[in-house]
């Protein structure tokens, strides 16, 4: 009996090994709503946000991630939160919470974090992000009517009496200056009004206080915050495809966060989602366009089913290449990579720099679909993994659906990652 029991014993502590790791853990989301990361920037240079300057000398941060098109609110928060483009999530509109729509469809990453038995919590400015509050999905649940400095009063109650291990808190101040008083417009040499820059300020004290409080009740060592915007704007507007709209700051610091500085890969606001759910060691669903940004994460321990998971530390795709036929391709060396650089651009008058990739950890691994004949393919790279001396690359292939509307112009899609070097034969699997 009595062996039976520690048998026994062994099996529980086994099986809950991997909630122990994401309990005493805690991400928050920070949304500095219609936060331009331009203005952001000039200001941290002229050090007039002293909180978002040191959590960037602690962490890593872009001023080129992307928001979604529509620049919106309410589309690009769900994104946010689901890691997945409005085309997917199904939350088209900006208005209001829709009732008559139901909760978006999609799941969300408090949904996630509850499955695995964790706490979650919102506190936000905007009654609309309701649209993906979920019921049963959220342990605390706010809607505060008030500025950022009120909003950080009531997250941080939330933080002390809740304890959440994913947060999303959402400071509306730079939203509601930029459309009342102007973003600026930096194509016409209109700074940012007073009233924004005052907004901004707000925001960075109210985000100083929600750090504060993670420090004082001991989960700074075992944090990740994130602080990003939904969109930019310019004049007093946004929504559009033009980049002082869909710019957005991405700032990631904490315990938990890598200090790596500035990140030179892509960041789209589903991966913040992506990110959020690594961080607490939650796998993504694989059908998400988010990933998670690994680079600016300081532990890298995700394992998949079929093996160790191997982080994509950067990446590039796109629409148009020089190479017009089906590739897979795995680069090792540094001339090999020149000269796939080199290609991919053939025809451009301006080719960008080469990045710099260290061959001695990393290796590069590309996908190419060859020519089409129209808009609306795409090749994407999910899932790189390593097992039993085996790289699987994971593909997948998009073409655009019967009777969809497309440009009648050639494309090349393609998506090239950089990966840690493994030892190995590459398989791609579609």
């Amino acid at each position: 009996m009595k062996r039976r029991f520690v048998l026994s014993l062994a099996i529980l502590l086994a099986s809950t090994a991997i909630l122990w790791s994401q309990v005493d853990r805690t991400v928050v989301i920070i949304s500095w709503d219609g936060g331009k990361p331009s203005v952001i920037r000039q200001m941290v240079r002229e050090a007039r946000l002293p909180n978002i300057q040191r959590l960037m000398v602690e962490g890593s941060y872009s001023w080129t991630a992307q928001t979604i098109v529509p620049s919106s609110t309410l589309q690009s928060h769900t994104s946010m939160v689901t890691g997945v483009t409005m085309q997917k999530h199904g939350v088209t509109w900006n208005d209001k919470f829709r009732e008559e729509e139901g909760f978006v469809k999609v799941p969300t990453i408090f949904e996630l974090a509850k499955k695995a038995g964790l706490k979650t919590a919102m506190v936000v400015s905007k009654s609309k992000l309701k649209q993906f509050a979920k019921p049963g999905t959220l342990d605390a649940e706010e809607y505060v009517r008030g500025d950022a400095l009120k909003v950080a009063e009531v997250a941080v109650k939330v933080i002390e009496q809740v304890k959440p291990n994913l947060m999303l808190v959402h400071f509306s101040d730079p939203d509601s200056a930029g459309h009342s008083y102007g973003w600026g417009n930096e194509k016409k040499g209109i700074p940012p009004s007073q009233e924004f820059l005052n907004a901004v300020k707000r925001c960075d004290k109210a985000t100083g206080e929600i750090v504060n409080a993670l420090k004082r009740n001991g989960r700074w060592e075992k944090a990740l915050v994130i602080i990003t915007a939904d969109h930019g704007g310019h004049d007093k507007t946004h929504g559009s495809s033009d980049l002082e709209d869909v710019n957005i700051p991405w700032i990631a610091a904490g315990g938990l966060a890598a200090k790596k500085g500035e990140l030179q890969g892509q960041i789209k606001t589903m991966d913040t989602a992506a990110t959020a759910l690594a961080a607490l060691g939650i796998k993504a669903p694989n059908d998400w366009d988010g990933k998670p940004v690994w680079e600016a994460l300081g532990e890298r321990g995700e394992v998949s089913m079929n093996g160790k998971q191997l982080p994509i530390i950067a990446e590039w795709k796109g629409n148009h290449s020089g190479v017009t036929e089906p590739k897979r391709i795995v680069i090792t060396n540094a001339r090999e990579w020149e000269e796939l650089w080199k290609q991919v651009h053939k025809g451009k008058i301006l080719i960008p720099n080469i990045p710099t990739v260290d061959f001695n950890k990393n290796m590069v691994v590309a996908a190419f679909m060859g020519q089409k004949p129209t808009s609306g393919y795409a090749i994407q790279i999910t899932e790189v993994t390593h097992s039993n001396g085996e790289i699987v690359v994971k593909l997948k292939e998009t073409k655009p659906p019967k009777g969809a509307i497309v440009l009648q112009v050639l494309t090349q899609p393609f998506h090239i990652v950089v990966v840690s070097k493994v030892e190995g034969k590459v398989r791609f699997v579609e």
